[in-house]
């Protein structure tokens, strides 16, 4: 083989097994367990949640939800939701364990002031 082919052959082979050292990383099984049964259950909600109206204190209109996420921590799920834009517009994220079924409605508690005060996500 000549001696340049054999350089390329060399690097090409040290270059794949470097990317897929580094792109290796330990995982538990109950961690991956655990990450499933959070993108599970995120996706059962989206049917359930995506599109209702989300309200607060007083009737609020808060907005619409639009998705049901694994926060970036990934230990809760969080609804997604467009906020009106008299309330500061943008979408903000707000915990599925925060919101409450009353009656027909899905509501959250919270004022005008603290809905504006959510981070945009």
């Amino acid at each position: 083989m000549p001696r340049h082919l054999r350089y390329w052959v060399c690097a090409t082979a040290i270059m794949t097994l470097a990317g897929m050292a580094g792109a290796q990383e330990t995982r538990s099984p109950l961690v991956d367990r655990a990450d499933a049964r959070m993108q599970l259950g995120a996706a059962s909600l989206v049917p359930t949640l995506r599109g209702r109206w989300l309200y607060a204190d007083h009737k609020l209109v808060v907005g619409r939800v639009q998705d049901v996420r694994v926060s970036a921590d990934g230990t809760t799920l969080v609804a997604v939701v467009a906020r009106r834009r008299w309330l500061g517009g943008g979408e903000i994220g707000i915990p599925v364990p925060l919101l409450h079924q009353f009656d027909n409605d899905l509501t959250v508690s919270g004022t005008r002031e603290t809905i504006r005060a959510m981070p945009a996500l």
